[in-house]
Formats: structure tokens, C-alpha cells, sequence
């Protein structure tokens, strides 16, 4: 009894040429998990908005109509936050994280064409030397009290003149709020003032 080996091998041949295509399948599923679901946005969005929490504590805050959509994944713990914008149709246009005491972005950003295809890439970090963690450091050192559940903490950061300087806000008084510059080569601070609060 003999096996015609072009037959098994055309068989072995079949088998694996499936397994490739449902390989390919799931990467191309994968890949499709970074674009938004526009049917269930729409089932659940609310003057075009669609919150809700997830398991882990996870606020998931999508925002948009059929000209495009932005998403917030702001996790409970942790000082940066998930944000990305979609086209219409649904695809991934830009992603990366901002800080959640300040808004400013952080990181590697990406920019998608509506293809799917990366066209380009930002490290927003590049400028500064300081990480967040440094100038929290510095902060702590000045004994600025400093949360993320105080609303007029923040934290912002720009490049002014070719100078990298980061701006600290936070409140002791009712009515007033007090302002830092933190210097991001030397890490010194500077410039200390303050602003009234309108009750109104």
C-alpha cells in the first residue's frame, strides 16, 4: 500500500494555504480594532456623545457625527490619558496620549491617511529634558500641593524664544490661584505669581 506523496503533499498544501488566510484575516481584524464603531456610537450616542465606563475604570468619552470623531480613554489611576481622532468613515486618523492636569501631548503621535497607512510621527517629548515625574519632583520640593483631584492644578509646557519652560498652576486661598515657571534645562524655578478667581 503506498501513498501518492504529490497528493498528501497537495493536501498539506491546502490545509496550510487556510491557516495562512485565517492568519491574515486576524491581523487585518486586529489592525481594525483602532477604528471606531460607528453602528454602535450611533445606537448609544446622546446629542453626539457617547460615555460609559468599562471594567477596569476605564472612562471612555467618544464625541463626533459623520464629519469625524475624537476618543478619550481616561484611566482612573496614572497622570496621561488615550486620545484619538477618526474620519468619517470610521478610520484612525491621529492617536496619542495627553496629560490629564493640562492637556498637553505627550509622547510619540501618529497620523494616519484614510487608507490606514502611517504618514507621519511627532515625539512631542523631544524638546524637553524634564519628565513629568522630574517635575513633580520639583514640585514636591517646593511643596506646592499638587493632585489630580484638585481642578485648578495644572500643568502645562511650551518652548518659548528656544527656552523649554514648564508652567505650574495650584490653589491654597478660596479666590486665588498661584502660578510657577519651572526652567526645563537647569530645572530651577522662576517667575512666581498669582491670579484672583471671579466667583461668577
Amino acid at each position: 500500500q503506498t501513498c501518492a506523496l504529490p497528493i498528501c503533499f497537495e493536501y498539506l498544501a491546502v490545509i496550510l494555504f487556510i491557516h495562512s488566510c485565517l492568519a491574515q484575516n486576524n491581523i487585518i481584524k486586529t489592525s481594525n480594532m483602532k477604528n471606531i464603531n460607528i453602528v454602535e456610537f450611533n445606537s448609544h450616542q446622546i446629542n453626539g456623545e457617547y460615555i460609559r465606563k468599562m471594567d477596569d475604570g476605564t472612562v471612555v468619552i467618544q464625541v463626533g457625527d459623520s464629519s469625524g470623531y475624537t476618543e478619550r480613554q481616561i484611566p482612573e489611576s496614572g497622570w496621561f490619558y488615550s486620545y484619538k481622532e477618526f474620519y468619517g468613515s470610521g478610520e484612525l486618523k491621529t492617536e496619542g496620549k495627553l496629560f490629564k492636569k493640562g492637556e498637553f501631548q505627550s509622547g510619540i503621535w501618529s497620523q494616519y491617511d484614510e487608507s490606514g497607512k502611517l504618514i507621519s510621527t511627532t515625539n512631542y517629548d523631544e524638546p524637553y529634558k524634564l519628565t513629568i515625574d522630574s517635575v513633580l519632583a520639583i514640585i514636591k520640593s517646593e511643596k506646592i500641593p499638587f493632585s489630580l483631584e484638585n481642578k485648578y492644578n495644572e500643568i502645562t509646557r511650551e518652548v518659548l524664544d528656544s527656552i523649554a519652560i514648564w508652567y505650574v498652576n495650584w490653589r491654597i486661598q478660596q479666590n486665588r490661584v498661584e502660578t510657577i515657571e519651572i526652567l526645563d534645562e537647569s530645572g530651577k524655578t522662576r517667575s512666581r505669581n498669582f491670579y484672583l478667581i471671579n466667583k461668577n
